[in-house]
């Protein structure tokens, strides 16, 4: 598998809506201009992943249009909102192919090649669970879903729903820890028919993209599908339990014709080594973004450790389109701490339209209007800095180890705000060090510097201009001596002197 580093997720109406005020002309697939398209590149992302490209969903909509709380919430966000502002969710996916709105797939292919071209590669979306409420499998092929009876939408109203033209009833999609979703219909993957047509949408789709997000990975697992539908999984003893797992099977039949194709699983409740085994390349690491949003120093280090001995196929992240933006959950100086430690850290890396520029409203995915926020200079001009640094060390290829940490003197307990990782490659040494806490903080650092040649150790700060000439005896001997001011950090290239 060929590794990736950054990943930058750009909700597509938004990003086209955006362009086409700033043209002053209608912008789509078809003529985006060159240069929105390599300033990616320059920021050092090689992976565009292009969210909510499929066809949306009439019917869909019409229920979100209904819901009178998410329209209050909408208003909030837009004042001035109209109905034309709504869409429904990217993730009611009416049909695989580009929505009209945002252009064709001949377009999406043109735009794939053009990434291509500059070393970027194109990430989509892949929704297992569920389908449009328009979806025309639910006239064609009632079976893929979960059905439901007289009585179930009698005392399930929130879990079922009658279909207006064949009159069956069919099951909402579910996640078994929130209320249903009303604006999709839930797939059964008990049934050897939905699995067959599922895998072959995968196989129809990889030619339009490098690879794929697989929104709400876990929910299609046997045991979770079993869980949550009972004894309607198996379609009035229709079907039966499978004896595999969808994607143990869909991924290996993809990747025997595209073995370089990238499988990434949006997965929670810890399920991510599990999924991982089943084929996905990368898995989200919400574990990552939950310590640092909570200041949780120790379980981040003890968990850092524990990943480097296991490799880096998590995806981290410290903002997505699911979670609030950063900006605003960790303040400017411990949002650049954060950022620091994610951009260093191992696996891949994903980032959010939005989050360089600091924008503190998440705007709702079924609005397609965006609210020209104003950018935060400071925090734009700090991400701009940032990670073009890392373009030129492969960071995939670095072996890490966390770094032991001791008191600067007795009582000293400010040594466990410290978090410092210390990576060899070809050619090279580094250490990333960050004091990850409000207040000034010192500590001694163990670090193996003895295979570096020379007495004295040049620490060059590659985020920074600063110099430190340092004894490699006695670096060996008591340590690295840091006195950080809050929320700094350090990426220090280690060359001889």
């Amino acid at each position: 598998m060929k590794r990736i580093s950054n990943i930058y997720e750009l909700n597509s109406r938004i990003w086209l809506w955006e362009l086409s005020n700033k043209y002053k002309s209608r912008i789509s697939l078809a003529n985006l201009p060159d240069e929105e398209i390599f300033k990616f590149k320059q920021l050092g992302f090689d992976c565009l992943w292009l969210m909510g490209i499929w066809l949306r969903s009439k019917e869909s909509r019409k229920a979100i249009l209904k819901d009178a709380k998410l329209m209050h919430e909408f208003k909030i966000i837009l004042p001035d909102l109209n109905p034309e502002d709504v869409s429904s969710s990217p993730y009611a996916v009416a049909g695989y192919e580009v929505d009209s709105s945002l252009g064709n797939n001949q377009n999406l292919s043109e735009f794939r090649k053009r990434l291509n071209k500059c070393g970027m590669r194109l990430l989509l979306d892949f929704v297992p669970n569920h389908t449009a409420l328009d979806h025309p499998w639910l006239k064609e092929n009632p079976d893929y879903f979960i059905r439901g009876s007289e009585d179930d939408l009698k005392n399930y109203p929130d879990l079922f729903f009658r279909h207006p033209d064949t009159g069956l009833i069919f099951a909402y999609g579910k996640d078994p820890n929130f209320p249903s979703w009303q604006d999709v219909a839930q797939l059964n993957y008990f049934n050897p028919q939905t699995r067959k047509a599922m895998g072959q949408v995968l196989l129809d789709i990889a030619p339009l993209c490098d690879g794929l997000r697989c929104d709400m990975a876990m929910l299609i697992l046997n045991r979770v599908q079993k869980e949550i539908w009972k004894e309607r999984i198996f379609g009035g003893n229709k079907f039966k339990e499978p004896q595999a797992e969808f994607w143990e099977e869909a991924i290996a039949a993809l990747k025997k014709i595209y073995p370089e194709f990238l499988f990434i699983a949006e997965v929670y409740w810890g399920l991510e080594t599990e999924l991982l085994e089943l084929g996905f390349d990368y898995g989200y690491d919400k574990s990552f973004y939950d310590y640092l949003r909570e200041s949780n120093i120790e379980e981040l280090k003890e968990y850092i450790a524990e990943e480097e001995e296991t490799g880096g196929r998590k995806l981290k992240f410290i903002e997505n389109h699911d979670e609030a933006r950063a900006a605003g959950v960790f303040g400017p100086e411990k949002l650049k701490s954060a950022a620091f430690l994610l951009a260093i850290s191992g696996g891949a890396h994903l980032y959010h339209q939005g989050q360089l520029e600091g924008l503190k409203v998440r705007v709702p995915l079924y609005l397609i209007r965006g609210l020209g926020e104003q950018i935060d200079e400071h925090i734009y001009s700090f991400y701009k800095k940032l990670l073009p640094l890392f373009k030129d060390i492969p960071l995939s290829a670095i072996q890490r180890e966390t770094v032991a940490l001791f008191p600067a003197w007795k009582e000293n307990e400010t040594y466990k705000n410290f978090i410092a990782i210390f990576g060899r490659i070809q050619g090279g040494h580094y250490l990333a060090v960050a004091n990850y806490s409000d207040a000034q903080a010192q500590c001694y650092a163990y670090l193996d510097v003895s295979a570096i040649p020379g007495e004295d150790l040049i620490f060059k700060d590659i985020t920074g201009q600063s110099e430190y000439k340092r004894n490699k005896e006695e670096i060996i001997l008591r340590g690295l001596y840091l006195d950080m001011p809050e929320y700094s950090f350090h990426l220090f290239k280690i060359l001889e002197k």
